[in-house]
Order: C-alpha cells, then structure tokens, then sequence
C-alpha cells in the first residue's frame, strides 16, 4: 500500500489488519478510528517532538492495537487495549510479576488517548517462542519446564477477590459468584447450544463442584495472565511475558488456561509444564482437570466463531481421554 504521511513527519508504513470475521466487527472499527489517536499521540509527545517517526501496526493480536514506533533506529511499542476498562491493570500485573523477578518488557509510560488506556512501553527485540521453536524443540529445549516454572512465580503474589481488576480488587469476593457470573453462564449455554461440550466430555456441574470446594479451602486469589502461551513469551534469557489479559483467579484456573490453549494449537507438552510449575510437589489432578474442562467452555464459543474447528477438536478428544480424572 500507499505509504501515509502527515505534516509531523510521521509515516505509517501499513494499516492495521482486520478480522474478516464477523465477531471482531466491533474492533475492527475501533482499529481504524485509533488510527488519528495514534498520529495525534506522536504528533505531540516530548519523545518524539520535532522527530521523524515511522508507524508499523503490529499484526498479531486481536484484542489490542500495537503500533511499533521507530525513530532514530530506536524502537518503542504503543499498544491500546480495544476491550475497555479492564485491561488497565496490565501495567500493575507487569511490575508486580518483575518485583518477583518475571522478566517483563520496562514501561515508559501509560496514560489515556480519550477513551481508551495505553501503554508506551520498551521494544524487545527478540522472536515470541512459538515463532522461534515448533513443539518438538521447546519439549526438547525444556521450554515448557521453564516456562512453568515462571508461570508459578507469576502467581506467589496473593490477591484480593476474583475475576476483572476493580479498584484494586476482584470484581467479585467469593469464587462461586464468578462461577454464577453471566459471562460464564452464557459461555456454558452456547457450548451446550452447540454440542461443543457434554457428558461425552465430563460433567460441568462436578467440575463447577470440584473447583468451587477447592478455592474455597485455598481461599487463595493470584495474579494471573490468563493468556500464558508461546505466543505471548519472548524467546529471550530467560523468557519475557508479555500481554496479560489481566485477571484474579486461582492458580489452578490459570494453569488450566494455559494447558487449554496449548493443547488446541499443539504448542504444549502437559507433562513438561506441569513438571515445571509444580517441582515435585503432588498436585490436585482432578481440580487440575476441571479447570481445563471449565477454560474449554470459555475459549469454544469464540474459537466456534472464527472457524477454529481443529482446535475445539484437539481439545474434545484431549478432555474425552481424560474425562476420569474427575471421578
């Protein structure tokens, strides 16, 4: 395409990509009109005053507009969340996960572009994992080891409460309430609209049971990514995380994310990570087991959207083979 440049010295070498599917409609247009933001943002920031900047969408991603800014051959990163108000802890997650030695991209700054949040934060040059490494070299490499070996440092600071980030607390005090949230419940009502998951799978209400009684004898609410998977890690040393989709859970809720999401893009090896994360210590396997069940019905709905029938496939069968674990 036409290179776009505007009267600041500011050129844009691409435009944002779009989703062709019809779910993303809403943030396909809010792409599209950050676009002045974004100019505007450059065009009167101390950083880069009087500078030429050149602008490259980043095209991975679907929930945040990340804008590479290159200046002097000095990169930094403006990513604005597209999904509102609760992606705006990302920064405090970020630094509360580096004061536990989690490695993290350094933050410039954050602030509000009108409506939306944003974050200027460090380029780090370095490939993610998943593309660097297929399977068989991060299993091989001991990626996944490392990798939850991190993800249980990530979750020793404790929280308070459960779910989106409020003021500083979970949206809701009890687990059980987000058990009953709306957002779950409708997530459950369309998985079993559309067969995606049923007994043949294992029983939603023993795993809502299972969980349910474990939280509440743990009573124990950690910072979790909710999106820990080879495509949000740098391939640096050690790991960067990056891109948290910010959230108060349990551990096993998280860790359950996780293995959900690994297993449907064949970019996890179960054992290894969770070798990793646990370090000998034994484990809960059944509450382990109902957390993917419970993260398999949150991520099918929108994976059945866009057409991401193999991965709701990998993750039936790996769900079918396991389903005694809840007995």
């Amino acid at each position: 395409m036409k290179k776009m440049e505007t009267p600041q010295k500011i050129t844009f070498s691409n435009e944002p990509k779009l989703s062709e599917h019809e779910v993303q409609s809403k943030f396909n247009e809010r792409r599209m009109s950050l676009i002045p933001l974004v100019r505007d943002f450059i065009a009167t920031h101390d950083r880069f005053k009087n500078k030429k900047v050149n602008v490259t969408f980043a095209h991975e991603g679907v929930s945040s507009l990340v804008s590479i800014l290159e200046v002097d051959n000095e990169k930094s990163i403006l990513k604005i969340p597209l999904g509102g108000n609760h992606s705006r802890s990302e920064v405090q997650f970020l630094k509360v996960w580096e004061h536990v030695g989690v490695k993290v991209p350094d933050i410039i700054e954050q602030g509000m572009l009108g409506e939306y949040s944003y974050i200027l934060m460090e380029y780090v040059d370095a490939p993610i994992l998943k593309e660097l490494y297929s399977n068989e070299e991060c299993v091989k490499k001991g990626i996944y080891l490392e990798m939850g070996k991190m993800l249980c440092l990530m979750h020793e600071p404790r929280a308070q409460g459960y779910g989106h980030v409020i003021e500083g607390k979970g949206e809701y005090a009890k687990f059980k309430d987000v058990l009953l949230s709306e957002d779950i419940q409708e997530r459950i009502k369309y998985v079993e609209e559309y067969k995606l998951v049923s007994d043949e799978h294992g029983s939603l209400s023993l795993a809502f049971e299972i969980l349910a009684e474990h939280v509440n004898r743990e009573n124990k609410s950690s910072y979790c990514h909710h999106d820990f998977s080879t495509s949000n890690i740098f391939a640096t040393h050690p790991i960067t995380v990056f891109d948290p989709s910010p959230r108060f859970d349990n551990n096993y809720l998280d860790l359950g994310r996780t293995l959900t999401i690994g297993l449907a893009h064949d970019s996890i090896f179960p054992e290894q990570l969770i070798e990793g994360y646990f370090q000998g210590e034994s484990y809960d396997k059944k509450v382990l087991h109902a957390a993917i069940l419970l993260n398999s019905c949150m991520k099918f709905p929108y994976w059945n959207q866009v057409m991401k029938f193999k991965e709701i496939k990998k993750v039936q069968e790996y769900l079918i083979q396991n389903k005694h674990l809840l007995s």
